[in-house]
This record gives C-alpha cells, structure tokens and sequence, in this order.
C-alpha cells in the first residue's frame, strides 16, 4: 500500500494507537451523540472520528423552534438560536 492510498482510509472510531485512543473535541461529543442513539440507524455508519467542527453542528440535531425552547434559555439581551445550559461565553454559530 502506497503512503497516498494510506491517507485515504477514513479513521474507525474503535481504533486505539500505541498510546492509547485519540479523539478530538468534536469527535467526543459527537461519540456521546452516537452512543445516545441521537444518529438513529445510521450510527453503525458514521465514524465520528472524521468529523469537523463544522460537520458537527450544520447537522439540524438542535432544537430551532424558540417556543418549545425553556423560558430561562434565552433572555432579551442574549438570545441565541439554541439554549446553552453552562458557560460563560457564548458563540454564534453560522452554518
């Protein structure tokens, strides 16, 4: 096998390196969405592992209707398209 068509195989979720596994921020969360049940029947097929940041939250995962949101979400001078339930600072995030 070439070097080029190593690059090219897509990273397993399960693999573990001599150090043991390697994740990134993303790819956590998105194995916690995983192993929730949030991927549905596709799950078997998605290695989180590959994802972006972006990949992660372009997804329609969250709740966007503001009504079914809870009133401490989101106040007048800080709204947000989603509720952030902990943290100080707040993002916007543009899909």
């Amino acid at each position: 096998m070439s070097f080029d068509e190593l690059l090219t195989i897509p990273e397993q979720d399960e693999w573990v390196y001599s150090d043991g596994k390697s994740t990134t921020c993303v790819a956590f969360i998105l194995a916690m969405y995983k192993a929730a049940g949030v991927f549905g029947p596709l799950a078997n097929h998605i290695q989180v592992t590959e994802f972006t940041i972006r990949d992660a939250y372009t997804p329609k995962l969250f709740e966007s209707n503001q009504t079914r949101l809870p009133s401490w979400c989101n106040t007048e001078e800080e709204k947000l398209d989603f509720c952030q339930i902990l943290g100080e600072y707040r993002m916007e995030l543009h899909c």
